[in-house]
């Protein structure tokens, strides 16, 4: 069974839309700034691409910043979808989110508090756990189908659409929301900062020079759903979900192997299950994240999987306008790739002076490029080696 989109909400750092946001991607800016919202002192690192809310965003009584940014990319969603949730079977709907960091912000404010010699409030983690999301997720879509709640660092939105898309093709369900959020805390901060994997500066995808990568929030969800059911109810489609692939590098716990290999084989998959040719393939929405070791490795297996078509792809990495959104970033990727299948346009990838020898493809420096797109791969690589492509085609009506 074919599966299509018809509905996006993306919340960024750019924008609290999806028509704000990708107005400013094509227009080259950048939402990685001096932090505002997140006091980190002592770090050497002092930048992120924070999103900061409305006082109207929606969200019940316990709602935390992640859910929120959630439930604002559901309704979004919703609306554009148009769908009338008082029809149809709640047993044939289900939620596929990608976790975000969501309980730790009330561990550290409960850890402060004892330290400070209060007594906290252990029981606000019960409202702020990965899984609350995805349960308001599903209340709000009434939702009795399955709901999965995927934690796999930052390949967890991709997942969470990988497995949301093959639910639906094998005839379980009628739609799906899927797709993931994040939201920056001091722990996550803390630890990449001690990994040494921040840049202080603005992060630089593919260059000769890059030092690491920005941290950043943001969530992107979209309404997956069966092509019978959408035509039936006259839904205007944006994209179509044609496969996905998944793989471990088994090769270390942070660091991506060095040839890329786990990560060639997720992209193969890709193209297997989307019954694609390397040369059908346009667009890369890369992971792109901007550090030593991720960038000249996935470039290696692009070259790969594609061999000579390699050539002639277009590669962008959107972390060099909305940093890393670790549990979010495969949604945020797949939602740039399919507004850019949509205007037949590449996002650019910022502050690319210098390629790096082994990323030498057109990684779409400084400015977007319009271009013929039939099809792309979106890619989201966890620390771990968890490896996850995604294939989406253009909807071209039929």
């Amino acid at each position: 069974m074919r599966v299509v989109i018809t509905g996006l909400g993306f919340i960024s750092s750019l924008g609290l839309d999806a028509q704000t946001t990708w107005a400013r991607v094509l227009a080259g800016d950048c939402g990685v700034a001096p932090l505002r919202k997140l006091a980190m002192p002592g770090e050497p690192v002092q930048i992120g691409a924070e999103i900061h809310l409305l006082e109207n965003t929606p969200g019940g009584k316990h709602a935390n910043f992640c859910e929120r940014l959630a439930l604002l990319a559901l309704e979004e969603c919703l609306a554009q979808a148009g769908l009338d949730l008082g029809r149809g079977d709640p047993r044939r709907r289900g939620v596929f989110q990608g976790a975000a960091t969501s309980g730790l912000p009330a561990a550290e404010r409960y850890v402060l508090e004892r330290m400070a010699g209060g007594r906290g409030r252990a029981s606000e983690s019960v409202w702020e756990t990965p899984p609350v999301i995805t349960d308001s997720l599903g209340q709000r879509i009434q939702a009795m189908g399955p709901r999965s709640t995927i934690m796999n660092a930052c390949s967890s939105s991709l997942l969470a659409l990988g497995q949301g898309w093959e639910q639906i093709a094998c005839g379980d369900l009628d739609f799906a929301v899927a797709g993931g959020v994040e939201g920056l805390c001091r722990t996550t901060f803390a630890g990449f900062s001690s990994l040494k994997a921040m840049d202080p500066r603005p992060c630089r995808p593919f260059s000769r020079d890059r030092a690491g990568l920005n941290l950043g929030e943001g969530s992107a969800h979209f309404l997956l759903e069966a092509l019978d059911h959408a035509r039936a109810r006259g839904a205007s489609i944006l994209g179509e979900v044609v496969g996905y692939g998944a793989s471990m590098d088994a090769h270390h716990p942070t660091a991506p192997h060095p040839e890329g290999d786990g990560a060639a084989r997720a992209m193969a998959m890709a193209l297997r299950t989307a019954h694609l040719l390397p040369e059908e393939i346009d667009l890369v929405s890369a992971h792109g994240t901007a550090t030593p070791a991720n960038d000249g490795a996935e470039c290696l297996a692009i070259k790969r999987v594609l061999g000579e078509a390699s050539r002639s792809v277009s590669v962008t990495s959107s972390k060099s306008q909305f940093g890393h959104t670790l549990a979010a970033a495969g949604a945020i990727g797949t939602a740039v790739a399919l507004l850019a299948l949509r205007d037949q346009v590449v996002s650019p990838t910022l502050r690319l002076e210098e390629p790096d020898p082994l990323c030498d493809l057109d990684c779409t420096p400084h400015i977007p490029k319009g271009r013929k797109l039939r099809a792309a791969l979106i890619n989201a690589f966890a620390f771990g080696g968890n490896n996850i492509s995604l294939a989406l085609r253009r909807w071209e009506g039929q």
